[in-house]
């Protein structure tokens, strides 16, 4: 009991200080000229020849990898409040979080370029214009890539899957998956993600966000062809979307707010990309969804530990009553997380498995 206890508290420590490092590190690494000039970045902030994108991505993974990594080692549900065995689809989504981000968000774009490129490993060079977020919809203006994936790809899979995407695989999702599935990251979904009517409302700042996007990135064609946009403003709108959407909202009140709103404030409130995805999700034939069975007894776990203020009580339990209700996209903005399956002490929820008449357990 001592060693678990010892655990709790390290971890409590590292999450705590994990906030004000990343979110540091990331003020460093986009806005590195308000410290010092730009002649004195690389020689100011590059650790051992890396540059702070690295260390941020190298913190960043090492959060997600390790807590991911102890989900599935622990063998034991993360949302349940009574000690319970991991059920495979959770196992599977933590084992994809681990890989998504090690992998895809990691060695391919820190590790691997120094070696096909030949370069010394310790000797990046320094970028004035870094990359955007890949998460941003107007970045599906700008290459054929990005139109296929934003345009293309997201709807096809919000048809399939739902919003898994967010849950399995997106990189802001994996740090808030991970941090969600500790003991204290689930303290702070439980008691701190915003549940009331207010809230609720808030969700429309997403409409303007994605609105915005679809501005920028019709913006950022215009230009690309220079038809009707100035570089007065696209600068506008790169330093608006930069400072206030990209910093304050994705990094300070996305990620640092953890601990007082819950771990998916900017999956609900900011990111256009799972707004796009819950709007194509309503038109979808998608069998993503979660139905409730007669076993519901009306205990509430499964609103509780759910990351996007989600009240999945309400569609399996009226008047005291089990309704055998079914939600997904379609009314809410689920992300197919699982949280509020495993919670359930009844196993009154299961998925719709996709394309089958069968159920899946969470």
């Amino acid at each position: 009991m001592s060693d678990v206890l010892k655990r709790d508290e390290t971890e409590k420590i590292f999450l705590w200080l994990f906030f004000p490092v990343i979110i540091v590190l990331y003020l460093v690494y986009k806005f590195p000229t308000l410290f010092v000039p730009v002649e004195l970045v690389r020689d100011t902030f590059y650790f051992l020849g890396k540059s702070t994108s690295f260390w941020y991505a190298t913190i960043y993974t090492a959060i997600v990898c390790y807590f991911s990594f102890m989900v599935v080692i622990r063998g034991l549900n993360p949302y349940s409040t009574v000690k319970r065995p991991i059920s495979t689809y959770q196992r599977a989504k933590f084992s994809a979080i681990f890989l998504s981000q090690l992998v895809v968000f990691y060695l391919l774009p820190f590790i691997l370029p120094a070696f096909q490129e030949g370069r010394d490993f310790f000797n990046d060079p320094y970028y004035a214009v870094h990359k955007d977020a890949y998460v941003y919809v107007y970045n599906g203006f700008t290459s054929l890539g990005g139109l296929i994936y934003v345009f293309f790809v997201v709807p096809i899979l919000a048809w399939l899957v739902g919003k898994r995407y967010c849950s399995w695989f997106c990189a802001c999702g994996n740090l808030a998956e991970s941090v969600g599935a500790t003991k204290w990251g689930q303290r702070w979904v439980r008691n701190y993600t915003p549940r009331s009517q207010m809230a609720l409302k808030l969700e429309w700042l997403q409409f303007a966000i994605l609105l915005f996007a679809l501005g920028y990135g019709l913006v950022l064609f215009l230009d690309v062809w220079q038809i009707f946009a100035s570089e007065t403003l696209t600068t506008a709108m790169y330093n608006f979307q930069v400072f206030a959407i990209d910093f304050m909202f994705g990094a300070i009140i996305g990620v640092g707010a953890y601990p007082l709103f819950g771990t998916r404030i900017w999956c609900r409130y900011g990111c256009p990309l799972a707004l796009l995805m819950k709007l194509f999700g309503k038109f979808s034939l998608s069998q993503a969804r979660i139905e409730a069975n007669s076993g519901c007894r009306g205990i509430g776990e499964c609103s509780k530990v759910c990351p996007m203020g989600i009240d999945v009580k309400s569609f399996a339990y009226l008047n005291k009553k089990p309704i055998e209700g079914i939600y997904g996209l379609n009314h809410t903005p689920c992300i197919s997380c699982g949280s509020c399956i495993s919670a359930c002490p009844t196993q009154a929820l299961a998925f719709k498995t996709i394309l089958s008449k069968n159920k899946e357990v969470g």
